[in-house]
């Protein structure tokens, strides 16, 4: 049988006892600060699970703003190309002006220049005549002098042609 002794009575008080306050003063304050310990790490995971989600976002955000400057760079840039090849078109479009002006230009300035040397040969070659006939109905001597003063004639007019003609 079992006997029961005063000793075991009090052992079993005492861990009673001992079980009553360790739940009191031991096992509460150590499972309240686990409990917080807990509540602080959900807290850090959900803390941090929003923060790669922002993370996400801003990555999404650059990229499309990345995508939206590069196609606006390549849209400048071709603007630009079309704008400096109209300018470029342009400018070979006033040069060529320019040049058929000028060579409009070139081209009266050296008409009148013939007309000019036309209209002084013309007065030489009347002078001399006017000389040839003067001299010719001045003096009637014979046909010999008429022939004289014809070939004078032809080798001063072709003098002046060599001299003033080129």
């Amino acid at each position: 049988m079992i006997q029961i002794n005063i000793n075991l009575v009090f052992t079993i008080l005492n861990l009673i006892v001992l079980y009553l306050l360790m739940k009191k003063f031991l096992f509460g304050p150590v499972l309240n600060v686990i409990e917080k310990r807990k509540n602080l790490i959900e807290q850090q995971f959900a803390n941090a699970r929003e923060s790669e989600e922002r993370a996400h976002t801003l990555e999404a955000k650059y990229e499309e703003a990345l995508k939206s400057a590069k196609e606006e760079s390549f849209r400048i840039v071709d603007q630009a190309k079309t704008e400096a090849n109209v300018q470029a078109q342009k400018i070979v479009e006033e040069a060529n002006v320019q040049a058929a002006q000028l060579l409009t230009k070139a081209n009266k300035s050296i008409r009148a220049q013939q007309e000019n040397a036309m209209r002084e040969m013309e007065g030489k070659v009347a002078e001399l005549a006017m000389d040839a006939a003067s001299k010719i109905l001045g003096e009637k001597n014979s046909t010999q002098h008429d022939l004289s003063l014809y070939d004078q004639f032809i080798k001063e007019a072709g003098d002046f042609d060599d001299g003033d003609g080129q």
